[in-house]
């Protein structure tokens, strides 16, 4: 968990290792979602469906024989709990 304080003005810095783990330099964008009452900040992009894309190239991905096999074993967990 890192802190920050907010000033009067309603400003907060953001801490040095949150810059550099989202890649944040002075006069990037950044973008807040409002969930409850909680925030969600993340860096503003330029193609959202790009970005996308690089996110799904670096996720390991399943051939469908893994997820049903997957299914299969979690199923034989769940008629163990009944």
């Amino acid at each position: 968990m890192i802190e920050a304080t907010i000033t009067s003005k309603g400003q907060v810095t953001i801490p040095k290792a949150v810059r550099d783990a989202l890649n944040l330099e002075a006069g990037k964008e950044v973008i807040f979602i409002l969930e409850r009452k909680e925030a969600i900040m993340l860096p503003k992009v330029k193609n959202p469906m790009q970005e996308l894309i690089k996110l799904r190239n670096e996720l390991p991905l399943f051939s469908e024989k893994e997820i049903n096999e997957m299914i299969k074993e979690n199923r034989k967990g769940w008629n163990k709990a009944e």
